[in-house]
């Protein structure tokens, strides 16, 4: 019991500590909304980026979600990244709501903004993409379909989704959902027992671990039960091939839906 309680106590406090951007107290909600346009530029195709605790930092990567978007941008598809935990504190929204209504919320702004500026089509369709945290707004988005005509999304691709509220996965539109086998942070049993469905693909890498996708992370992010006794306990791990054949994945789920 001592054992168990300590290892839920490190990953709440190691899933806290993530750090998020700073946000100035004179910052807008807009500073946080970043497009980067695809290599042959079409305001119709389009994704949205949405990460996850810690924004699109991780630990002291600045570039991950970026260079994400730069394989896309090559494939014809402009990315909107969406800084959304600062976005959301920036905006100094007083309303009483849970983290999905934030996400979305936020979410719906991003794209408003992304329309007004002409950055996207207003009349397209696009995709959403989002990790870990993310998916806590984006499971119960996939299954609304009022807010997915409103908001004009064809299909939604998740990294490692968060489910804290362990909603079925009952999607209106195309999901993708890719995840690793050794995840302790967001479970494949979880996963297999909530999402899914139809109109769901699961792509599991067995020998992968939270943050799979995240280069920076090579070393990886560990604890010990017992400190410098204990073998290394991986919260966070790159893994080069799971992250290679999710991207191939993640472009061609875009393209086909």
């Amino acid at each position: 019991m001592k054992i168990t309680f300590k290892l839920l106590l490190i990953f709440s406090l190691f899933t806290s500590c993530i750090p998020m951007q700073k946000v100035p107290k004179d910052a807008k909600m807009i500073d946080f909304f970043h497009f980067q346009k695809a290599d042959n530029y079409d305001a119709s195709k389009w994704a949205v980026f949405l990460p996850g605790t810690g924004g699109l930092r991780i630990f002291k990567d600045t570039l991950h979600y970026f260079n994400v978007a730069k394989k896309l941008n090559a494939e014809g598809i402009s990315v909107l990244l969406v800084d959304n935990v600062a976005a959301y504190k920036a905006s100094h929204r007083n309303v009483d709501e849970e983290e999905p209504s934030q996400i979305i919320w936020t979410l719906k702004q991003a794209l408003k903004w992304a329309k007004e500026s002409e950055r996207i089509d207003p009349k397209s369709k696009g995709s959403i993409v989002g990790w870990s945290r993310a998916g806590l707004g984006l499971i119960p988005l996939a299954n609304d379909q009022v807010q997915l005509e409103e908001l004009n999304i064809k299909s939604i691709a998740m990294f490692y989704p968060a489910n804290g509220y362990e909603l079925k996965l009952k999607p209106k539109v195309p999901v993708l959902i890719m995840t690793g086998g050794r995840d302790k942070i967001v479970k494949v049993n979880d996963i297999l027992e909530n999402m899914i469905a139809e109109n769901v693909k699961i792509q599991v890498y067995d020998e992968a671990y939270h943050g799979y996708d995240v280069e920076s992370l090579k070393k990886g992010k560990y604890y010990r039960i017992i400190p410098f006794i204990t073998k290394k306990h991986y919260l966070l791990k790159y893994n080069q091939e799971a992250a290679n054949d999710s991207f191939e994945e993640l472009i061609e789920f875009l393209k086909k839906h």
